[in-house]
């Protein structure tokens, strides 16, 4: 009789492929990942954390923000901008304009855009408007000292001045005074939004169009703007984000990135999310954004309004340097999403909560885990399992169900008891659990015959970090 033919998963390391239908792609990828995220200090396929209320506010919630250096965060509702410790909150004033604010910490402040004049909060308290910024300003950063703003209704980056955020006058013969660049003169379309890259900072603009500045405009001999692409459609100014040497941005191709070159200044593009970019061009829309967690080491990509985010994860990665991607399904359409160290808050719901790994739920909402991979057809007749074998380490105990070809089981995960002995921590008013984590090992002969074999593992309850899931075959 013929040998048996092992398909290992390998823990399937290569995440969703929506490039190519279930029957094409690798063993070690995945048709169907949904909350679900990759560990990035052991690459295992896990549930993604719960979420835990930390303050209701009781309003929308348009963005959330936190100043390091003060210790508070900022939020925002409408034209109305706030402060809170997660206890209490209160009103700091009304914003400058009526778009979406972005926030800049520079010195001992925080800028404020929103279409308006800049704003800065000073102390994590004092709102004040800043007379003479540029009069319209729907995003502000800084770099190399001078503060960055530009509107999205003009083509034209301003400087403040090096070292002062409140000087945006320019005086001809002091290279180091306020400056403005015009970018891409006469050509059609506006600036949509900026990400830094290396040394240069790249404008995206409408239509496509993008460009490079290059150095700063005190840079004499090195300073220039050119041109890098006409097919860099990013979608909204929140849709970039600069991370490994890479500028990502989301558009109607999907997730896209420049990359610098050896060559002084010179970037080039290169798709990051080939895997799912065919499925986000049908799904994306000017509400699309891009968030950095940089304690995951991921990239939330929102590409509407609506409680999905695709989680790509830039550690682990493939050989060719692109990460993996998977899903996870929020109880509310999510607004902003910031860190504090290790700790991930989100906006949404008119809620501020915190990613908890602990636990289980979604805002009190049970999470579901759902893994599907390659659908896997007979070359023969049919497809004999002979058997199967699947090893989790259990975060928090559950059940699941797995089916591999026709055949479905049940199977439990536990976890195992924490010593309490020579433990000083209090107990009462605790909410850790008494138990860590333990392992499942599922082992199971037969399986039957099959004309296609697919695995699915459905978690409804508790979480897991595959570790292995394979099965054993023969083509009969």
């Amino acid at each position: 009789m013929a040998d048996f033919v092992t398909m290992s998963t390998g823990g399937f390391p290569l995440g969703l492929d929506w490039s190519k239908n279930p029957e094409s792609i690798p063993d070690g990828a995945l048709v169907q990942a949904e909350n679900t995220e990759y560990d990035h200090a052991d690459g295992a396929l896990r549930t993604v954390a719960g979420v835990t209320i930390k303050l209701d506010v009781g309003m929308t919630i348009d963005t959330l923000f936190y100043d390091h250096r003060h210790s508070v965060f900022y939020f925002s509702s409408g034209t109305s901008l706030y402060r809170t410790d997660l206890a209490t909150y209160t009103a700091l004033g009304a914003l400058e304009g009526a778009s979406r604010p972005v926030y800049c910490r520079y010195g001992e402040v925080c800028l404020v855009a929103s279409g308006g004049l800049l704003q800065s909060i000073v102390g994590g308290t004092v709102l004040s408007t800043l007379i003479g910024s540029p009069p319209v300003s729907h995003y502000v950063t800084s770099r190399a000292g001078r503060v960055i703003a530009f509107s999205t209704a003009s083509d034209i980056v301003n400087y403040s001045a090096i070292g002062d955020h409140t000087s945006w006058t320019n005086v001809s013969s002091d290279t180091s005074s306020a400056q403005f660049v015009n970018v891409g003169y006469k050509d059609p379309g506006n600036i949509i939004a900026i990400d830094f890259l290396s040394k240069v900072m790249v404008v995206y603009k409408q239509y496509g169009r993008a460009y490079k500045i290059i150095s700063a405009p005190e840079d004499t001999t090195n300073f220039a703007v050119e041109p890098v692409s006409e097919t860099a459609s990013c979608l909204s100014m929140f849709a970039t984000v600069n991370i490994d040497g890479y500028s990502l941005y989301l558009g109607q191709a999907g997730l896209m990135a420049f990359i610098p070159t050896q060559d002084y200044g010179d970037v080039a593009p290169r798709e990051v999310g080939l895997n799912i970019n065919a499925w986000i061009a049908k799904n994306i829309d000017s509400n699309c954004q891009l968030w950095h967690v940089q304690s995951k080491k991921q990239i939330w990509v929102k590409t509407q309004n609506d409680k999905r985010v695709y989680l790509y994860h830039y550690i682990p990665r493939y050989d060719d340097g692109r990460g993996a991607f998977t899903v996870r399904s929020f109880t509310h359409d999510i607004s902003d999403v910031c860190e504090v160290g290790s700790d991930v808050y989100v906006a949404y719901g008119g809620k501020i909560s915190i990613l908890n790994m602990l636990v289980d739920t979604d805002d009190g909402v049970q999470l579901q885990t759902v893994i599907k991979g390659a659908n896997r057809l007979a070359k023969k007749h049919a497809i004999l399992i002979m058997s199967k074998l699947l090893i989790t380490r259990n975060i928090i105990a559950g059940y699941g169900t797995l089916t591999i070809g026709k055949k479905s089981r049940t199977v439990t995960f536990s976890a195992s008891g924490q010593k309490i002995y020579f433990n000083t921590a209090k107990l009462y008013s605790s909410a850790l659990r008494l138990y860590s984590s333990a392992y499942t090992r599922y082992y199971k002969v037969s399986g039957g015959s099959n004309k296609s074999v697919q695995i699915t593992l459905i978690v409804p309850k508790g979480a897991v970090a595959i570790r292995q899931l394979d099965y054993d075959y023969l083509e009969v």
